[in-house]
C-alpha cells in the first residue's frame, strides 16, 4: 500500500475517532440533561407532596377549629320586636326562640325572623312547660334578656312596688332550669341606683342570686360606643357558669367620643318629610314656656333638640306623646318630630325590618328594643368570651 493511501486511511480513522468522540460527548451531555430533568421533576414532585401534605394538615387544623366551634344556642326572652336578637344572629348566634307578652311586638318579630316567636306571659310559662310544650331539644347555650324595666328608670316615677320589677324572677327561674353557658341580662342604668322600701340596693339582690352559678361582671355602656347614633346608656350584666373557669372581662368601647356616629348620618332629607311630622305654631310656644317652668324648678327632661354632629338623645316608648325627646330644629318656626324610618335608624334597624301595629304601637316597640347594632358586638363579645 502506498504511502498516499495510508494517509488517506489514517486521515479517515481520525475523523471517525472525532466523530465518535463528539457523539460520546453529546450522549454524555444528553444523559446529564436527563438527570437534570429528572433530578428536577423528582425534586419538583416531591414538593407538590409535601404542599400537598401541608394543605391536608391545614384542613385538618381547620376542620378542628370549625368542630371546636359548637353552635351557639340562645333563647331571647322578653324579645320584644326582635332588636336583641336580630344583632345576636348577625353575629353568628343560633336563636331557638324569642317570647314577649305583646302580641304586636311578637309580630314584628315574627315577620323578620324565622325561629319560634312565642307570644305568653313568663310568669304563666314555667321553663319546663315551654321546653315541652315548644318541642325544645336543642341545648340552650346563651339565654339573654332585658325585664320590663319601667320600675327601674330614672326617667320617671319609680315606683319601688311596681309588679314588673319582679320578672326578673322569671329569668332566673329560665336560668336555673336550663342551666346555660352564659346570659346577657340588659337593663336602665337606673337599676344600680334603685332600692327596696328598706333601703336595700335591687342590684345587690339580683346579684346575689346570679353569682350562686355564674360570674357576673356589670357594664356601664353606651349605645354610641358602638356605632348606633344615639346615646343610650345601658347596664348590661354579663355571666359565664362557673364550671367554665371563666371570668367576664369588661366590655370595651370600640370608639372614642370623637369617632360615635352623629345622627345627621340617618336623617331624611327635609324635602321628603311629610308634613304631618312639623310642630304647630301652638305647640312650639308650648314647649318654650314648659321649657321656662322645668328651668326655674329645676327639672330636666324638656323638649331636646338634635344636635345634628353628635348622635341623638335617647329614644324612650313614650316617643310617641309629642316626640320632645328629640326634635329636628332647622329654625325657631321650623321644628320636627322623627320619622319611623328615622327612629329605626336610631335603633340600627334595618330600613326594611318589617313593624306590625299603629305608629303609637311600632314608636313603642322601637323605643324598647335593644339596638342591633350594639347587640351585635355582644354577640360578639360572648362568641369571643365561650371560646377562650
Amino acid at each position: 500500500m502506498s504511502d498516499n493511501e495510508n494517509e488517506k486511511i489514517n486521515k479517515v480513522k481520525k475523523i471517525r475517532i472525532k466523530k465518535e468522540k463528539k457523539e460520546d460527548v453529546e450522549v454524555i451531555n444528553l444523559k446529564k440533561e436527563l438527570k437534570e430533568d429528572n433530578s428536577k421533576k423528582i425534586k419538583e414532585k416531591k414538593k407538590e407532596k409535601k404542599e400537598d401534605s401541608i394543605n391536608i394538615c391545614e384542613d385538618k387544623e381547620k376542620k378542628k377549629k370549625e368542630d371546636k366551634k359548637i353552635k351557639l344556642n340562645v333563647l331571647d326572652l322578653f324579645c320584644g320586636c326582635g332588636g336583641m336578637s336580630t344583632g345576636l344572629k348577625k353575629a353568628g348566634l343560633n336563636i331557638i326562640a324569642g317570647i314577649d307578652i305583646w302580641n304586636k311586638a311578637i309580630e314584628s318579630y315574627e315577620s323578620n325572623h324565622d325561629h319560634l316567636a312565642i307570644c305568653d306571659d313568663l310568669t304563666k310559662l314555667p321553663p319546663k312547660q315551654f321546653k315541652k310544650d315548644y318541642e325544645v331539644k336543642e341545648d340552650i347555650d346563651i339565654i339573654v334578656g332585658g325585664p320590663p324595666c319601667q320600675g327601674f328608670s330614672i326617667a320617671g316615677k319609680r315606683d319601688k312596688n311596681d309588679p314588673r320589677n319582679s320578672l326578673f324572677m322569671e329569668f332566673y327561674k329560665y336560668l336555673e332550669f336550663f342551666k346555660p353557658k352564659a346570659f346577657i341580662m340588659e337593663n336602665v342604668i337606673g337599676i344600680l341606683s334603685m332600692k327596696t322600701e328598706s333601703g336595700e340596693k335591687v342590684i345587690d339582690i339580683i346579684l346575689e342570686k346570679l353569682n350562686k352559678n355564674y360570674n357576673c361582671k356589670i357594664n356601664k355602656l353606651y349605645a354610641s360606643d358602638f356605632g348606633v347614633p344615639q346615646n343610650r346608656r345601658r347596664t348590661i350584666i354579663i355571666g359565664i357558669r362557673k364550671d367554665l373557669n371563666i371570668i367576664p372581662e369588661e366590655i370595651k368601647p370600640l370608639l372614642t367620643k370623637e369617632e360615635r356616629t352623629p345622627v345627621s348620618t340617618i336623617l331624611e332629607d327635609e324635602e321628603d318629610v311629610d308634613d304631618k311630622y312639623y310642630l304647630s305654631e301652638k305647640a312650639i310656644l308650648g314647649i318654650l314656656k314648659k321649657k321656662e317652668k322645668s328651668a326655674k324648678k329645676g327639672n330636666g327632661f324638656g323638649a331636646q333638640f338634635l344636635k345634628l354632629d353628635e348622635p341623638s338623645y335617647t329614644i324612650p316608648a313614650r316617643y310617641w306623646k309629642d316626640g320632645y325627646d328629640a326634635l329636628v330644629k332647622y329654625s325657631d318656626t321650623k321644628i320636627r318630630r322623627l320619622t319611623i324610618l328615622e327612629l329605626k335608624r336610631i335603633q340600627s334597624f334595618p330600613d326594611k325590618y318589617i313593624f306590625k301595629g299603629n305608629n303609637k304601637e311600632i314608636i313603642m316597640q322601637i323605643g324598647n328594643a335593644v339596638a342591633c347594632k350594639f347587640a351585635y358586638h355582644l354577640g360578639k363579645y360572648i362568641i369571643k368570651t365561650l371560646q377562650k
